[in-house]
């Protein structure tokens, strides 16, 4: 059986891989200039930002042997493991049936590379969690003085966090402005898409609205805006 210190190193190797990818992955997007594109609110692997310096910090601790940030890097593991399993389930619920298909149809690669992405995320945040919760590890933690109980609360978060957000998603599109913003897409941009509402910001009175707008041939980030 391996000993902390060499468990703690080879987490550490990886994280730090994981960093550098998630860093690179981003730099790609922006050098693409699709960081806002319409495939970012729809495919869950598209990074809004890059928390690869953090990931790689994080895994230079552990390779240097740190039982300190052992309790912080099993929580957010924890953490990442529900809530990235969340999000996979919802993703069918958040976005209508011909929207997935039309994006499948038009860009499998894209869609099949964004959905692998997050599976791989809920494996890397499995493997990591199960190497911090080995025998070595815990029992090390434990004399260093850490807290060795499962980090329930990181899982409960991890839940419930995307399950609040699709709920206050879901009451918006039913709401009377989301409703409003759908019916300016089509007076806008015309009866030849479906339209589908991602976001709403309310800011000095002022209404903004994020949606796509789809069909067969085509799919496109579209803005609306009015006064309240």
């Amino acid at each position: 059986m391996y000993d902390h210190r060499t468990i703690l190193k080879q987490a550490g190797i990886v994280l730090i891989a994981l960093g550098i990818l998630d860093i690179a992955y981003f730099c790609y997007y922006i050098s693409q200039d699709q960081i806002y594109s319409l495939d970012w609110k729809l495919a869950p692997s598209r990074p809004f930002t890059s928390h690869g310096l953090f990931i790689v910090v994080l895994g230079i601790l552990l390779l240097k042997g740190s039982l300190r940030i052992v309790p912080i890097i099993t929580w957010i593991a924890a953490f990442g493991i529900s809530n990235f399993s969340t999000d996979l389930i919802l993703l069918p619920v958040l976005s209508p049936l011909t929207l997935w298909t039309t994006q499948f149809r038009l860009n499998p690669v894209e869609f099949s590379l964004s959905i692998l992405v997050k599976i791989i995320e809920i494996a890397l945040c499995c493997w990591i969690y199960a190497q911090l919760r080995t025998a070595p590890v815990v029992s090390a933690s434990l004399r260093y003085g850490n807290s060795t109980s499962t980090p329930k609360l990181a899982f409960m978060i991890g839940i419930a966090l995307p399950l609040l957000l699709a709920s206050i998603m879901g009451f918006t599109r039913s709401s009377a402005a989301g409703v409003k913003a759908v019916d300016l897409a089509r007076l806008q941009y015309g009866d030849n898409y479906q339209y589908h509402l991602t976001g709403m910001m309310w800011s000095n009175g002022n209404v903004f609205a994020h949606l796509i707008a789809y069909n067969e041939n085509e799919i496109k980030p579209v803005r609306v805006e009015w006064q309240q």
